[in-house]
């Protein structure tokens, strides 16, 4: 049934309440028709309830492993199927709204059987596996191509789901911006066009971190420690979860590190480094936070020999699987009666 309030959201808005990005978004609409803004007075495009209804009935079938274009074709269809009229309202619908072609088949799957049409949906050079995705990227940061990049950015959270895009697809990408920049084949621009890049993509996926009741994590990079992407992803993917993130950034001296743990009652305090040192300069501190509340060190900077010096936990390169041990040791405290988040 569609909404009779009339759409008041710019897409901004929209991003924030379903917890996609604007790029994502942006993707949704031209390729897939998902979204129908109309135009304000002052010429801008807003957006309504029945928008916010189709994106999150897409995000749910994405979690379930569904493709973006599949997940679009399905919900589209549900719509149509509730309206009123005979069947070829319905098939003029899709064609309007690029999600099928004349003989009613979803242009998406023309592209995935392999006919070539890129019709409505990616280009089928996008369309490709997490290595193909990293190369296209790389490329276009070697030649500080933004459009190019956003593109293949867009296919990579359009047709994957977020973790798989993040730990499947930006992760790699930026390990080999570092190894490119660090063999003088690419120089600091590219590293730092990969790096907003990245983190902007990444800070569009954090607007949802205080929302709930889940637990408390506080990240941050000791003092000296600028690089803080791996840690930005690991927020992304802890708040995916229901995780409440505080997220403190580099830079950040110890002493404010343990006050954030108080004032928030962490169930978890994370930090990285990609150098040792960036850890044991703090090691009496590090103990000392360890003793009130669970601490993981993570990045390169987290070797066996600084774990043992400082009797902490080590977060491991599975991202994935960190956030599934951060959880269950949340869960434990609980479960023995330790404090927890407020």
């Amino acid at each position: 049934m569609r909404s009779s309030v009339p759409p008041t959201m710019r897409i901004g808005e929209l991003a924030a309440k379903v917890g996609v990005s604007t790029h994502v978004l942006r993707a949704w609409e031209s390729r897939y028709g998902l979204l129908r803004p109309v135009r304000s007075a002052g010429g801008y495009r807003l957006y309504g309830y029945d928008d916010e209804r189709r994106v999150r009935a897409v995000i749910a079938l994405r979690d379930q492993g569904v493709s973006a274009v599949e997940a679009s074709r399905r919900v589209l269809a549900a719509e149509r199927a509730s309206e009123p009229g005979d069947g070829s309202e319905h098939d003029d619908a899709g064609a309007a709204f690029g999600t099928t072609d004349g003989e009613g088949r979803s242009r998406g799957d023309r592209t995935a059987s392999g006919d070539g049409s890129t019709d409505g949906a990616a280009p089928a050079a996008l369309r490709a596996s997490p290595p193909m995705l990293v190369s296209q990227l790389l490329d276009a940061v070697t030649a500080l191509d933004e459009d190019r990049a956003h593109a293949v950015l867009d296919t990579a959270f359009t047709e994957r789901s977020v973790e798989s895009a993040i730990v499947d697809v930006l992760l790699p990408l930026f390990a080999r911006v570092g190894e490119l920049w660090e063999l003088g084949r690419i120089g600091i621009a590219q590293e730092h066009f990969a790096s907003s890049l990245v983190r902007r993509r990444l800070g569009a996926l954090s607007l949802t971190w205080g929302v709930g009741s889940g637990p408390v994590a506080v990240l941050a990079c000791p003092p000296g420690e600028f690089h803080d992407i791996v840690l930005l992803s690991f927020g992304v993917l802890l708040g995916r979860t229901g995780w409440r993130v505080r997220y403190l950034g580099p830079d950040t001296p110890l002493h404010s590190i343990a006050a954030a743990a108080r004032i928030t009652h962490a169930d978890a305090v994370v930090l990285a480094c990609r150098r040792p040192s960036g850890f044991r300069a703090h090691a009496s501190a590090l103990r000392r936070l360890g003793e009130e509340y669970p601490v993981w060190l993570a990045g390169r900077g987290a070797t066996p020999r600084v774990i043992e010096e400082v009797g902490v936990r080590h977060l491991g390169a599975d991202l994935v699987g960190a956030v599934a041990e951060l959880t269950s040791t949340a869960r434990e405290r609980r479960v023995r009666g330790e404090p927890s988040s407020a």
